[in-house]
């Protein structure tokens, strides 16, 4: 017998199906890939914290000093999560009669006044945030603070602080609000036809994403800092439009609809993951997890929290698809995916579904004490180097951490590059192994095929989940042509 050996798991997806850098597979969802033990287990489960609340899509979360979460809407809807009434307990704050909210951000002024800004088509308006979250809903907003020069062309009002400012995304220009207060609608042009989309700090700089207001296949980033009379650097990059950016270990930027996350470095152009079916991530949809920068991805064919990097150095940068929403779990088709936010060290994303004419909208959250029901793992495309020769598989050996109670595995595989995946049985005739205890399961499989993908279902049970250290498939030593 000859032995085909999985032994490492932390490559995650690769962009090829049958080749990529050391532990990486074919697809896989819900895993936990990045603990210390190089495993295959279960990731946390995601809950719904709030669904009957929201008549909107959050487009930007904000988390505030004073403790409280604020959530910023497509309709002009705001609403809040203050900090002690409970995990998931969010309430209605205000709406906005301008319409869908583009951007928000909470900055503080030189006389101590910490304000929340947000913006719709057209307008800026903020809130005094010194009496608190708790005044609901709120009365003393300044609506409508500033309206001149303000781009209703814009596709998002993106904020964020850079260069001891506010910096507010306005179609081909930048607007300021500077720490004494003073404002300056188009503070920094990039030029006709370019329309901001997204907006990061990095150093004292703040670095922009843009789209060409043609929706040609180009995006370009720029660097400015406040002093300066215009951009410092540009860099196009070879996609229709730059969503949204953020800064972990390396510098990222998601772009265009195909999935495609590159660096934001302004030296190379080149995408370094792509999401399998595509997709895009909104501005307010990137946050920073566990050292991982967090997308929050839509409009492909595998919606939900997608990461990449690494969480030590000697290990390497890797593509997982971390969280399906609890929509998706269940069901149901999630057509958006407006904002994402790491709160406290817990990751909250919001959702839309649209079924027909009826949209639902809501707040998912990660569980920081449970797993979630199902993990897959699918391999790469394996022919043994000899892809001419049909290879018969005979087993499928799992070697685990001993099985905890209530938890259970299956094992799959494909020959000959099938469609669906078939499952390899127990000497019982079953295909579910949970036997309590167990390090070894053992599954038959006895069928020939010149090209094998092997694969596993992980199925978790409460804050417990199986832990696979190595997936061996055992080949017979004859080999066919013809077979």
């Amino acid at each position: 017998m000859i032995p085909y050996i999985i032994r490492t798991f932390r490559g995650g997806i690769s962009d090829e199906s049958d080749k990529g850098i050391s532990g990486s597979f074919k697809h896989g969802q819900n895993l936990d890939i990045h603990s210390r033990d190089d495993v295959l287990k279960c990731g946390s489960s995601v809950v719904t914290a709030d669904e009957s609340l929201f008549n909107d899509l959050v487009q930007f979360f904000v988390p505030s000093a004073d403790g409280s979460t604020y959530a910023f809407g497509s309709a002009g809807s705001i609403y809040v999560r203050t900090g002690d009434v409970g995990d998931g307990a969010w309430s209605f704050a205000y709406n906005d009669e301008y319409g869908a909210i583009k951007g928000a951000a909470e900055f503080q002024l030189s006389d101590g006044i910490r304000y929340i800004f947000w913006a719709t088509s057209s307008q800026y308006s903020r809130r005094d945030m010194s009496t608190g979250a708790k005044d609901l809903p709120w009365t003393n907003v300044t609506a409508n603070w500033k309206n001149d020069k303000v781009s209703s062309s814009a596709v998002w009002h993106d904020m964020t602080m850079a260069s001891g400012a506010l910096m507010i995304a306005n179609a081909e220009g930048l607007s300021t609000v500077d720490f004494d207060g003073n404002f300056d609608p188009y503070k920094l042009n990039i030029r006709p036809g370019n329309l901001i989309n997204t907006l990061e700090e990095r150093g004292d700089y703040v670095i922009l994403g843009s789209g060409r207001e043609d929706k040609s296949e180009e995006g370009h980033l720029w660097s400015w800092i406040i002093s300066a009379l215009n951009w410092v650097q540009k860099k196009k990059v070879p996609i229709q439009g730059v969503n949204a950016i953020i800064d972990t270990e390396s510098f990222l930027l998601q772009g265009g609809e195909d999935g495609e996350i590159f660096p934001a470095d302004f030296e190379n152009s080149v995408p370094l993951a792509k999401v399998p079916g595509g997709g895009k991530v909104n501005p307010g949809g990137v946050s920073i997890l566990d050292d991982l920068a967090a997308f929050g991805f839509y409009g492909g064919t595998y919606p939900g929290i997608w990461t990449y990097g690494r969480r030590h150095k000697n290990r390497p940068n890797a593509l997982n698809y971390e969280y399906r929403l609890a929509k998706t779990v269940a069901g149901s088709s999630i057509s958006t995916i407006g904002a994402v936010a790491v709160v406290n060290g817990d990751l909250i994303a919001s959702w839309g579904t649209t079924d027909g004419s009826t949209s639902d909208y809501g707040v998912d959250q990660v569980s920081s004490t449970t797993k979630v029901s199902q993990a897959v793992y699918e391999g790469l495309e394996f022919d043994g180097g000899n892809p001419h020769l049909a290879k018969t598989v005979d087993t499928i050996a799992f070697l685990m951490t001993p099985l905890p109670s209530g938890t259970s595995v299956s094992a799959k595989f494909k020959l000959g590059k099938e469609t669906d995946w078939r499952y390899a049985v127990l000497g019982d005739g079953g295909t579910t192994f949970s036997a309590t205890g167990e390090t070894l399961a053992l599954f038959n499989v006895g069928k020939p095929g010149r090209i094998y993908e092997v694969g596993a279902e992980l199925n978790a049970s409460g804050s417990s989940s199986p832990e696979i250290h190595s997936i061996i498939s055992y080949l017979s030593k004859e080999t066919n042509e013809y077979a």
